[in-house]
């Protein structure tokens, strides 16, 4: 199993409240009810990618847990998207370009909005 990687909305809506009120807190404090935007899941792409290029060459995405779950605020979704700069044009396959492509689209949409952030989801 990979890794479940979600473009999140922060921002809850007063019926978002009382409904999370009502459910408690789920890991670590996050509130039990947030706007997923969108939703990628990845199998095996994550890791094969960090042993082409490089564990120190991406070491923002490197720190992500595949056990554990990670959130991405705007500042580390920048640095992410600039070590992702470094590694275009490297060869990796379809795959591996496919997936770099749709998670620098989530990185790019996060910092399009001030209350988005980007969530690691492990195993």
């Amino acid at each position: 199993m990979g890794l479940s990687i979600q473009l999140v909305n922060t921002t809850l809506t007063a019926e978002m409240e009382r409904q999370a009120k009502g459910k408690g807190k789920g890991k670590e404090g996050q509130s039990a009810v947030s706007d997923i935007v969108s939703h990628l899941l990845e199998d095996g792409e994550f890791e094969a990618v960090l042993t082409t290029v490089g564990r120190d060459t991406l070491p923002t995405l490197a720190r992500i847990d595949p056990y554990d779950d990670t959130e991405f605020d705007h500042y580390f979704c920048e640095l992410a998207l600039a070590e992702l700069d470094r590694v275009a044009g490297r060869p990796l396959s379809v795959a591996e370009n496919s997936f770099l492509s749709e998670l620098r689209l989530m990185f790019q949409q996060a910092l399009s909005e001030p209350a988005y952030i980007v969530r690691f989801i492990g195993d």
